[in-house]
């Protein structure tokens, strides 16, 4: 006559999965907040149900056989499921709250955004924020989508849907490696630099592009010697001593201590663009960010402008 199993109850998995999660029934017992007796019955039972065999018994341990390692990696995957379960739910509790998604390229991802989201928050307390960083080719990909309500990218965006703001528009600076000889002069030209070894940008960058039209403009070529795609990497290669970069001065917060800043004359300006959907979502809430953007820029551009006063971050 062919055995009747049972279907597992949840209590059963759950004690099953402490024990091969802690070790030992005495520890799963502890986690679930019941007694080891109750704990050693409902494991005994799962098997008995179940008709399989999960544990082998040496010397007071329990060690997995094959077929629990097995059942246990079936039940770990649909416990991760009822987990994202979990989060979803989160997630939807926080959009009833207001949520607001926004993306930054790397370079701003640091005191300059968090200091615009503290700000932000301090006037939506209720509101939910999401914050990306990512390139600005992928930002504006994620907008085209929906994916973020609003962000702050690199270089050009032409899109009619797209409504964008330049914010942060300040003159290019020279960042040179510590104890560089052109650090005594209060500021630099394209002639102190036509023999330097420079780090650079990657070609397609807007950083990139704006320094070779101004040496063009000169009458030279840009030695460029190292090029990387971040503003981290670029910086922290002049630190290193590999060469000297022109550069948005608020990248110089990431290398504070460790780089000279000079003035780069003439005055090249560079700026990021604040996007947001002509007709997206959360209108109300982006205009709000918007409006902390501003006055986080504004604020960084008074108290971090590079002058021609011989200003150094050293």
């Amino acid at each position: 006559m062919a055995r009747t199993y049972r279907q597992p109850t949840l209590r059963q998995i759950e004690v099953f999965k402490a024990v091969i999660e802690t070790g030992t029934v005495s520890r799963a017992a502890e986690t679930l907040n019941m007694s080891q007796p109750a704990a050693s019955k409902l494991l005994s039972n799962l098997e008995a149900d179940t008709g399989l065999d999960l544990f082998e018994r040496r010397r007071g341990l329990l060690i997995p056989t094959e077929r629990g390692q097995r059942f246990y990696e079936e039940v770990d995957r649909i416990f991760s499921g009822l987990d994202q379960i979990a989060l979803a739910i989160d997630n939807l509790r926080s959009e009833e709250r207001g949520r607001l998604t926004i993306g930054v390229l790397p370079a701003l991802s640091g005191r300059f955004i968090s200091t615009a989201i503290r700000s932000f928050s301090n006037e939506q307390p209720e509101v939910f924020v999401s914050l990306h960083a990512r390139s600005s080719q992928f930002l504006v990909d994620w907008m085209r989508s929906g994916k973020v309500d609003v962000c702050i990218v690199a270089g050009r965006v032409e899109d009619p849907h797209i409504q964008v703001e330049p914010i942060l528009n300040m003159p290019m600076v020279c960042m040179l490696p510590p104890d560089h000889p052109l650090m005594e002069r209060p500021e630099l030209t394209v002639s102190d630099l036509a023999t330097e070894p420079l780090v650079a940008f990657m070609h397609s960058s807007y950083t990139r592009l704006r320094l070779e039209r101004a040496f063009e403009a000169e009458g030279h070529q840009p030695r460029v010697v190292t090029e990387a795609t971040t503003a981290q990497n670029v910086c922290e290669l002049v630190a290193a001593g590999m060469g000297i970069a022109l550069v948005h001065p608020i990248y110089a917060e990431t290398v504070e201590g460790r780089v000279s800043v000079r003035p780069f004359v003439p005055d090249n300006f560079l700026d990021f663009q604040l996007c947001r959907l002509r007709h997206g979502r959360n209108r109300r809430l982006v205009a709000t960010f918007v409006e902390m953007v501003r006055a986080t820029a504004k604020a960084f551009a008074r108290d971090g402008m590079i002058t021609r006063s011989d200003r150094s971050i050293r």
